[in-house]
């Protein structure tokens, strides 16, 4: 069966037990919200608990095809109802961690642009879950390099200096103070995102931002690896993939959502993606 580079209108949780095993070496795909209760003018959830359940077995079908050394991207919003947060998110990572899905790191998106509220015990919610799971995480490779940012002008002035004991010896020398070199592509980054909400205006309730998805793909695949979202959405995903040089999949109950992706990579091809 030919996956790459190829769009399907189909329920995910049924066609990925019908791809290649371990054919896939990166998952980048955030599920419903679990209060967005209508997908496509389909009813999703009547309860969190079927939330929980249907973020399993789409879990559960893409490990069926995840490679061992493999990584799944989980982009999911925090969950509330009658003035409680939800513990679904939690409950995921155990259930999946029980059947062979360990979670590496969670790496929370705060967002510095969003939609203010007054709830009457708590903050508003400003960030996302960014879950990064994988079959065997000793074999999981991750491209530091490819997602170095800026250092700080501050930093780089201080690297002009040694650093390090600053003991002196009796004829005034430090020996242990040596000058660091500034990495030619910038820092590591840390476990967290600061960034926009999504400012893109495209036709869907809640578009995966695609600065999100172009990290994932860097830090996470290689030129020519297959990466797949089997809730594709508007396409973020497949996009970027293609953009970075990689393969995509891409799967989605709506035939809408197929085509605005179908449209959106050939922009991307053509060079008039806006």
């Amino acid at each position: 069966m030919n996956i790459e580079n190829k769009l399907f209108v189909a329920n995910s949780m049924e066609l990925l037990w019908k791809f290649p095993r371990i054919s896939i070496d990166l998952c980048v795909t955030s599920p419903p919200y679990y209060n967005a209760r209508k997908y496509d003018n389909l009813r999703l959830f009547k309860n969190a608990r079927a939330w929980t359940m249907f973020c399993l077995e789409m879990l559960l079908a893409i490990k069926h095809v995840i490679k061992e050394d493999g990584v799944i991207w989980w982009n999911s919003g925090p969950g509330y109802e009658n003035n409680r947060r939800l513990t679904t998110i939690y409950e995921i990572i155990l259930e999946a961690k029980n059947w062979g899905l360990h979670l590496i790191d969670e790496l929370p998106w705060c967002k510095t642009t969003y939609l203010p509220k007054v709830y009457r015990n708590r903050p508003y919610p400003a960030w996302e879950h960014n879950l990064i799971f994988s079959k065997d995480p000793d074999l999981v490779v991750y491209h530091k390099d490819n997602v170095r940012v800026p250092y700080a002008e501050s930093t780089l002035k201080r690297l002009e200096y040694p650093v390090g004991d600053i003991q002196m010896t009796e004829d005034g020398k430090a020996p242990n103070r040596k000058m660091v070199k500034a990495h030619p592509d910038g820092k590591t980054v840390p476990n967290y995102f600061v960034m926009a909400g999504d400012k893109t205006r495209r036709d869907h309730p809640a578009p995966m931002k695609p600065e999100l998805a172009n990290w994932a793909i860097r830090a996470y695949s290689e030129p020519g690896d297959i990466v797949l979202d089997p809730m594709v959405g508007c396409g973020t995903t497949c996009v970027e993939a293609k953009r970075l040089g990689r393969n995509y999949v891409g799967i989605d109950l709506s035939e809408e959502y197929i085509e605005m992706t179908r449209k959106a990579l050939e922009e991307t091809e053509n060079g008039t993606q806006k």
